[in-house]
């Protein structure tokens, strides 16, 4: 196991989002149009899987496999995770609700699932994987591990700018990514491992990407819940990381064999 440094996980973040930006260069992705039948394919289930070719193999190499999927010292109040879970589960049911799925053909629909299930693995396997083991390496302190995982999650959708969102958008997404960031970190504490935060992450895409597919327009509770989730998950944090404070619960490094 090679020893955890926030090099290696600001390498491999950088490596990823390269090999994404270039994917979707060279497809001529338009992010306003992601998902359609047309497009869904080459626009996202191609440079994730790419990406997901790429992270596997790294955190191989690196032998970072159970602490990128396993918290060795987990923890946290028990109300978080499921607080986080409950509105998280929510914005992600009135998705599906509001999906015209008399739209979608059966073989669109599944894409769609692999593209959310691709997302949920390289985005977590990644930001609340390989970054978190990698400023663990680097950093003692267990709130800027977080807030350095959240920030690099959040700007991980910048990229969407380029791709047809514009600079407010793209800005907005990184605000908004960041904060949900910070739920999937709760998720991983609490329950003790990264597969939760992985199954969420995609569902709530998959909900996402759905809905935009069929060209249905969200609920109007769907913004209350989603906008919830995220202040849901900046008092969770809070709570989470004053519990890693205490002198006996506090995380540490993996170690190296």
């Amino acid at each position: 196991m090679r020893r955890p440094a926030w090099t290696i996980g600001v390498a491999t973040y950088l490596a990823y989002l390269a090999l994404i930006f270039t994917a979707w260069v060279v497809m001529g992705v338009d992010y306003r149009n992601l998902v359609g039948a047309d497009v869904v394919f080459k626009s996202v289930v191609v440079p994730l899987t790419l990406g997901a070719l790429l992270l596997a193999p790294v955190i191989t190499w690196l032998g970072w496999w159970r602490p990128v999927m396993i918290e060795e010292r987990c923890g946290g109040p028990a109300w978080a995770m499921w607080t986080m879970l409950a509105v998280m589960v929510a914005t992600i049911v009135t998705g599906f609700a509001s999906t015209d799925w008399s739209a979608l053909a059966m073989g669109h629909v599944v894409l769609i699932a692999l593209a959310g299930m691709l997302v949920g693995f390289n985005e977590e396997a990644l930001t609340r994987g390989i970054l978190i083991v990698g400023f663990r390496g680097s950093i003692r302190s267990e709130a800027w591990v977080c807030i350095w995982s959240a920030a690099l999650f959040g700007l991980l959708h910048l990229i969407n700018a380029y791709f047809g969102i514009g600079l407010v958008g793209g800005l907005m997404q990184v605000v908004m990514a960041g904060c949900a960031g910070f739920g999937f970190y709760v998720l991983r504490q609490v329950s003790g491992g990264l597969l939760l935060p992985m199954v969420m992450h995609g569902l709530w895409d998959f909900a996402s990407f759905t809905r935009q597919a069929s060209g249905s327009e969200p609920a109007a509770i769907t913004p209350v819940f989603q906008f919830g989730t995220y202040l849901v998950a900046i008092i969770a944090v809070v709570f989470v990381l004053r519990h890693h404070a205490k002198p006996a619960a506090r995380m540490v490094t993996p170690q190296v064999t």
